[in-house]
């Protein structure tokens, strides 16, 4: 090879080949909910269709698939889409494909999406530790409750690990039953907590408001009658939990016969 055709393929090699189907980014993030815009950008006329579709962890949504009208002198097109609940189970994808007038790909663009998890999808994701108590402004929180976790399941029932510790309020007198929310999947605005006291066949409904579900943060308030203390009828309580990796260290009603606690007819989401 000659100095001249080194050189010649040393520049070729450098030569960036411009992409015929552009994205004014190629990365973005969001939480269930938000919608996620870009702006799409045809080089040159070959590209007579532009159409979107979508897939997690390299695999195609079956039901995901969106042609962006095209006109003529006009070369720029946004595009927005909400992330959904399922969204988050991988790697988001939406891919930008141009074709010619034949059919045939032109060329095409990823817009890769980072997925923050909210809402219910983040609640089941996680179990869920008590971390702080504040009662009527006062810590309440006790060593042997340091080792409290909730488990809130998918199919809307809950379940309770008191830990190593045991009980400590008389927890062992309850059957745990299902969990609902006020709100939407992404927005969670209150949880209530169902659970039928010592052989009773009529349900508790326990509310709590979220003031904060982000990331492993989960922020409750509700209010408890301690006027038999002396305190108001709706003394505020505030209760701080921490997301921890769920394992098979957790036991539901630990230390008894999960059988032994079904008295109340129990029909998760359908509260």
């Amino acid at each position: 090879m000659g100095l001249a055709t080194f050189l010649a393929c040393e520049e070729d090699s450098s030569i960036a080949i411009e992409s015929k189907v552009a994205l004014d980014k190629t990365t973005t993030s969001g939480k269930i909910g938000d919608v996620i815009t870009a702006n799409v950008t045809l080089k040159g006329r070959d590209v007579q269709k532009l159409v979107v579709t979508k897939s997690i962890n390299g695999v195609p949504a079956p039901d995901f698939s969106v042609e962006i009208p095209l006109t003529a002198g006009n070369d720029s097109y946004p595009f927005s889409q909400m992330i959904l609940a399922g969204d988050e189970e991988g790697t988001l994808v939406y891919t930008f494909s141009g074709f010619n007038g034949s059919g045939a790909l032109i060329d095409a663009s990823d817009l890769a999406v980072s997925v923050r998890l909210s809402g219910v999808p983040l609640l089941t994701r996680y179990d869920w530790r008590l971390a702080q108590q504040i009662t009527g402004g006062d810590n309440t929180l006790t060593d042997a409750m340091r080792d409290n976790v909730y488990r809130l399941n998918a199919d809307y029932s809950w379940q309770y690990d008191w830990g190593a510790s045991g009980p400590t309020n008389f927890e062992d007198l309850n059957q745990y039953c299902a969990w609902k929310i006020i709100g939407n999947e992404s927005q969670v605005d209150s949880i209530y907590l169902i659970k039928f006291g010592f052989l009773a066949a009529t349900p508790t409904l326990e509310g709590y408001k979220v003031t904060k579900l982000e990331g492993e943060d989960l922020w409750l308030e509700t209010t408890m009658d301690l006027s038999w203390l002396g305190l108001s009828a709706e003394t505020p309580v505030i209760e701080k939990y921490i997301g921890i990796a769920k394992s098979s260290d957790f036991t539901p009603y630990r230390g008894a016969n999960p059988a032994d606690y079904s008295w109340g007819n129990c029909t998760p989401g359908a509260y």
